[in-house]
């Protein structure tokens, strides 16, 4: 499921999956190709890196929602620039 979502001080656009019988306090989900948003676009999360998936605890993530149309199609945008 694609979400916009606030993680560490970023709002970002990405899939979001769900590590199971994980220990608490590990990462237990997974960000798929996630992408930073402002005002101006999106860009690839985190900068400086060619990771396309990251593990991340979701106590880490202070919000979660749908994105509006505009980042949506931004977000796939971006996502099939990076898998061709």
């Amino acid at each position: 499921m694609i979400k916009l979502l606030k993680f560490d001080g970023h709002w970002l656009v990405a899939e979001i999956e769900e590590i199971p019988g994980v220990e608490f306090g590990d990462p237990d989900c997974v960000l798929k190709y996630p992408c930073e948003v402002n005002q101006d676009g999106a860009v690839p999360f985190p900068a400086y890196s060619s990771d396309r998936e990251l593990a991340v605890r979701s106590s880490d993530i202070t919000l979660i929602c749908d994105p509006n149309d505009m980042f949506m199609a931004l977000y796939y945008d971006l996502k099939d620039k990076e898998t061709e």
